[in-house]
């Protein structure tokens, strides 16, 4: 197959973007669709033209390969999960019987950053739209440190035997809920595309 420098300029923008092997799926389509369209119209402009016309542009067909990704997926699952899992430790907290307060300080901030940082994460893996790899790490780092935080979380509880309540049990089901949330979908994060 012959190829256009409008082609391998497209190429060359997918490439920065998404996967190898989604690009190289790609180039075979476009570079078949751009054979067709040289028995077409004859012109190797033309032809780049028609082909790239009918592929759509870079950002579209990135766009659309971002919003599939499994990476996006389980960044968004986490992260609508996150205030839920917050609200019910939340009430844990205020409700607390004093043991909370054996929490130190610094411990606090600590988890408050990770918290913070999970959040900014998984935001970036939902709100990207032009960088597949971008959204997969952000995705990546989003659910370990989800893990850590509840593992955290479950481990302060375990530690300080607060006393038992069904807003406990509640968040520590969340916590582990969300634990495994993110152990299901790091394997597939850090294997796929």
């Amino acid at each position: 197959m012959a190829g256009h420098e409008l082609i391998e300029h497209y190429l060359r923008t997918l490439a920065e973007r998404l996967p190898g092997p989604v690009v190289d799926e790609l180039a075979d389509g476009l570079l078949a669709s751009y054979d067709d369209q040289i028995g077409r119209f004859g012109d190797p402009d033309a032809a780049a033209l028609a082909a790239l016309s009918d592929f759509g542009d870079a950002d579209t067909v990135t766009a659309a390969f971002v919003r599939a990704s499994p990476a996006r997926k389980a960044a968004f699952t986490l992260l609508v999960a996150g205030p839920i899992v917050g609200l019910g430790w939340g009430a844990v907290l205020v409700t607390a019987d004093g043991w909370a307060s054996a929490i130190p300080l610094a411990s606090r901030l600590a988890l408050s950053l990770l918290l913070g940082s999970v959040v900014l994460m998984l935001m970036i893996a939902v709100r990207e739209q032009r960088h597949y790899r971008t959204v997969r790490l952000a995705a990546l780092g989003g659910a370990g440190t989800v893990a850590v935080l509840d593992t955290v979380m479950l481990g302060t509880v375990v530690t300080l035997v607060p006393p038992p309540s069904l807003l406990l049990l509640v968040a520590l089901t969340g916590s582990v809920a969300r634990i495994m949330l993110a152990a299901r979908a790091i394997p597939a994060l850090v294997t796929r595309l």
